[in-house]
């Protein structure tokens, strides 16, 4: 049982992400930089459409 729910977990973690890389107004971020970094890329994204 535990591994059915991982593998399926999985399988809608990987729907997620294809319906994210399809939608256009998808902006991703990177956690890992400090928050004004991300907001920067906000507002590039927003402003330069």
């Amino acid at each position: 049982m535990t591994d059915k729910l991982k593998m399926e977990t999985r399988r809608y973690a990987k729907r997620q992400i294809t319906w994210f890389k399809k939608n256009k107004e998808t902006y991703w971020l990177d956690g890992d930089i400090n928050i004004e970094k991300n907001i920067d890329i906000i507002l590039l994204k927003i402003f330069n459409k």
